[in-house]
C-alpha cells in the first residue's frame, strides 16, 4: 500500500497508532533504529501516533488501557477513531499484550476498534513465526497497512496466554536462557543452543496426570509437554508442528523419557517439525487435539508461559476462538 493510499485510508478510519516499547528488550543500538524508524514511517505517512517507552514490566498494558479508555470511552470519545498498539519487545511481551487487550470491555474488542501488534526486538520472538518473519513485522510501512486477524488465545486461571505452555526439558531450557540474558556473550542465536546443551546435562523428567475433555487420561514421567496455540518456541523451534492459532483448538504433544542418544537424534527433526509421524517420533510421543485440557503434578512445577516461567500444581488450559485482534503485516 502506497503513501497516499495509506494516509487516505488513515483519514477516512481516523486510525490512531501507539508505540510501546520495552527498552530493555533487544541491543540498544536496535532499539535507537527501531525509534528512528518508526517516526520516519509515520511522519512520511502522515499518521497520527506516540512512542511510548515503558518503565516496568505490566507498565506497556496499563498504557494500553489508559489510552483505550481516554479515548474510546466516557462523554468524549469518538466512535470514528480506531486504534492500533503495537508493542515492542519479545514473546513475553506478546502475553502482556494479549492480557491487557482481555481487559478491555468485551463490546469494545467485539468492535474491532482496538488492534495489537507486535516489534519483534526479544530474545524468541516466536509467536509472530506463525505468520511471518521478524523482518516483516519490523518493517514499519507495512505494519501500519497490517490485516487486523482474529486469533485464538488460551485462557488459564484468569489468565491469558497467546501462544504456548512448556513443561519439562524446553521449560528448564528457558529457565537457563533467562539465567544467562543479559551477559555480554549472549546472542539470540547462541541463548536457546546454549540452553539446551545445559539441560541437556541435567536431562529432566517430569511427572504428570494430563485430562482431556473427553475424559481420556495420560499419568506417568515425560520429557516434555507442551500445549499450544502457535507452532514455534525457543527461538524458532517447529515444535507444535500442527498447531493453528485460529483453529479453535489446542495442539498437546507428550513425550516420553528417552535416552541421551535418542535426544541428540531427534532434536533436529522436533527443531523442523518433522519428529511426528517418523517411526521414533510415533513411538515416544502422543498428540492430541482439544478444546481444554487439565495438568497436574503431585509437587510444584515450573510451566513457561510465552517465555515467561511460573510454578504450577495443577492448570486447565482453555482455547478461546477468536479471541485477540492481531496485526499482521
Amino acid at each position: 500500500m502506497g503513501s497516499q493510499e495509506l494516509e487516505s485510508r488513515q483519514t477516512a478510519e481516523k486510525i490512531k497508532y501507539f508505540f510501546v516499547i520495552n527498552p530493555n528488550a533487544g541491543r540498544r543500538r536496535e532499539q535507537k533504529r527501531l525509534h528512528a524508524n518508526i517516526v520516519k514511517a509515520c511522519e512520511a505517512a502522515g499518521a497520527d501516533f506516540e512512542i511510548y517507552d515503558t518503565e516496568c514490566a505490566g507498565d506497556g498494558g496499563e498504557y494500553m488501557i489508559s489510552a483505550v479508555n481516554a479515548l474510546l470511552e466516557g462523554e468524549n470519545a469518538d466512535p470514528g477513531l480506531s486504534l492500533r498498539f503495537y508493542f515492542g519487545g519479545g514473546d513475553g511481551t506478546v502475553l502482556e499484550s494479549a492480557n491487557a487487550y482481555m481487559a478491555l470491555p468485551e463490546e469494545l474488542r467485539r468492535s474491532g476498534r482496538v488492534a495489537v501488534g507486535i516489534l519483534p526486538v526479544g530474545t524468541g520472538n516466536d509467536f509472530l513465526r506463525n505468520f511471518g518473519t521478524a523482518k516483516d513485522f519490523l518493517n514499519i510501512d507495512r505494519q501500519l497497512a497490517a490485516e487486523a486477524r482474529d486469533v485464538d488465545l488460551i485462557a488459564y486461571g484468569g489468565k491469558y496466554c497467546a501462544n504456548m505452555f512448556n513443561i519439562g526439558f524446553d521449560c528448564q531450557v528457558v529457565v537457563r536462557v533467562n539465567h544467562n540474558h543479559g551477559k555480554a556473550f549472549m546472542t539470540k542465536n547462541l541463548a536457546y543452543p546454549l540452553g539446551v546443551v545445559h539441560t541437556l546435562r541435567k536431562f529432566p523428567h517430569t511427572y504428570l496426570r494430563v485430562s482431556f475433555d473427553n475424559g481420556e487420561e495420560f499419568k506417568g514421567k515425560f520429557l516434555l509437554t507442551l500445549v499450544s496455540n502457535g507452532s514455534y518456541c525457543g527461538g524458532g523451534f517447529y515444535a507444535a508442528s500442527k498447531a493453528r492459532p485460529d483453529d479453535g483448538l489446542l495442539d498437546v504433544l507428550m513425550v516420553d523419557p528417552i535416552t541421551r542418544r535418542q535426544f541428540i537424534s531427534m532434536v533436529g527433526k522436533y527443531k523442523k517439525g518433522k519428529l511426528l509421524g517418523t517411526k521414533l517420533g510415533d513411538s515416544i510421543s502422543t498428540l492430541r487435539k482439544c478444546r481444554s485440557v487439565t495438568i497436574e503434578s503431585p509437587e510444584e512445577t515450573d510451566i513457561c508461559v510465552d517465555g515467561e516461567v511460573e510454578r504450577f500444581t495443577k492448570v486447565t488450559m482453555t482455547n478461546v476462538p477468536a479471541a485477540f485482534r492481531f496485526l499482521v503485516p
